[in-house]
């Protein structure tokens, strides 16, 4: 007798459960059910809306601090993930002991949010076969892509292959890498000069030759057959990013364009950065952002010219991009923990 009366209630008990269903996220509770709402309408649970953020170059020339503040900045917000678009560590040695040290200062600061993190490798992270050889080691290939929630992201790697500063211009680099941990305002005003001369040769054509080699866009063939494959299989995705680390569409870059032709008709956002100042335009229809820094010296002056993150919502149509100044994104003390960000 006992055991059928158990029975029974625990079969009410399920019935129950299964009339009831799935409590509403929003459930209005108000003194008065007859009254107006003072609310302009009812929040919406969205589980297919997308929020991730993007963090541009903390390197070459990076001021200290910076970006491992900004990842926790980034962790606090609480986006689903979180992509940069390159440049990591200061890079351009094939020296083992020095590239186990950059590494290991990153992802300690990676290691210590709780969102994930997602990769893609610049020139500073793939600067010769040595950098390429320890990525893959820890991350595989420096191209992948992946979908969530029925979204294409599609990341590309501008370095493929690496190509190295003459000894020459690295020694000068790391030398200036070396001062900017001790006294970067003032290895920063030291540079400004530097950077107009080379900024003014550049908005008259004006290249050094092996700069334009270090500075091109560069995707091997099996990297551009993979991309278009992977476009081809992915061809029905809601909505595709495209990252990478230089914006290859500045460069002439004819792999590139291949790629981008065959994004076709589609839905399609591209996000790079490289160029260490903010920048947005229309192309084919399309957004193209070239992010601003995370502590690296910034290339030029102007309103690009910030440290930020940006803020991508996909939810209905195309997707919301807001941009987040480091200095702008504060704790509940009012503090943002930003010094020396921009």
């Amino acid at each position: 007798m006992i055991r059928s009366s158990l029975l029974a209630a625990a079969a009410l008990l399920a019935a129950t459960a299964a009339t009831a269903g799935p409590q509403p996220a929003f459930q209005p509770d108000m003194p008065d059910k007859a009254s107006p709402a003072p609310w302009t309408q009812a929040p919406a649970a969205r589980p297919d809306a997308i929020r991730f953020a993007v963090i541009g170059d903390r390197t070459g020339l990076a001021r200290p601090g910076v970006f491992e503040q900004a990842v926790k900045q980034a962790d606090g917000l609480k986006p689903e993930f979180l992509i940069n678009v390159g440049d990591l560590v200061e890079g351009y040695t094939a020296d083992a002991g020095e590239l186990a040290e950059e590494w290991g200062a990153i992802e300690k600061a990676i290691g210590e949010i709780r969102i994930p993190f997602f990769y893609v490798a610049g020139n500073h992270d793939l600067g010769n076969q040595a950098m390429l050889d320890v990525w893959r080691a820890k991350r595989g290939e420096p191209y992948y892509a992946f979908t969530y929630k029925g979204a294409l992201f599609l990341i590309l790697d501008t370095e493929d292959p690496p190509r190295d500063m003459s000894p020459e211009f690295a020694a000068q680099f790391h030398a200036l890498a070396a001062q900017m941990k001790t006294d970067p305002a003032g290895t920063e005003e030291k540079l400004k000069a530097a950077l107009a001369g080379v900024n003014a040769k550049r908005a008259t054509g004006e290249t050094d030759p092996a700069m334009a080699a270090l500075e091109s866009a560069r995707f091997s063939q099996k990297q551009v057959d993979w991309a278009l494959d992977t476009l081809k299989r992915h061809k029905d995705a809601r909505w595709t990013f495209v990252l990478m680390h230089k914006p290859a569409w500045k460069l002439h870059s004819a792999e590139f364009d291949r790629i981008e032709a065959a994004l076709g008709s589609r839905n399609y956002t591209v996000i790079a950065g490289h160029n260490h100042y903010y920048a947005h335009e229309v192309r084919n229809g399309r957004d193209y952002l070239t992010m601003g820094t995370a502590g690296a010296v910034s290339h030029q002056h102007g309103p690009g010219e910030m440290d930020h993150l940006a803020w991508i919502t996909l939810d209905e149509g195309a997707p919301s991009i807001s941009l987040l100044r480091l200095t702008g994104i504060l704790d509940r003390k009012g503090e943002s923990g930003q010094p020396l960000a921009k």
